[in-house]
């Protein structure tokens, strides 16, 4: 028996199928929280050093981050978080 574990299925890999709901949210939880985690690196990145050579990296890569923690956070398209956060 064989499954695919390269990458987790919050990653879009193929989650095993025994693997039970509980657990499979529990992995999108610890995703959505690792993303939080980097997004709000970034943010302090940006705002200690806004003259770095990095920043429009750093800009750009918030942007993708935060796209892609929405996109897990609420697959419908609604952004849970207000702008002003």
């Amino acid at each position: 028996m064989t499954t695919d574990t390269a990458r987790p299925a919050a990653w879009g890999g193929s989650a095993p199928s025994s693997a039970p709901p509980l657990e499979a949210g529990a992995e999108r939880e610890r995703t959505l929280d690792r993303l939080q985690a980097r997004m709000e690196a970034l943010q302090f990145s940006m705002r200690a050093r806004r003259t770095s050579p990095h920043f429009e990296l750093w800009r750009h890569d918030l942007r993708e981050t935060r796209e892609t923690w929405i996109r897990l956070a609420d697959p419908d398209g609604q952004d849970p978080i207000c702008e002003g956060n």
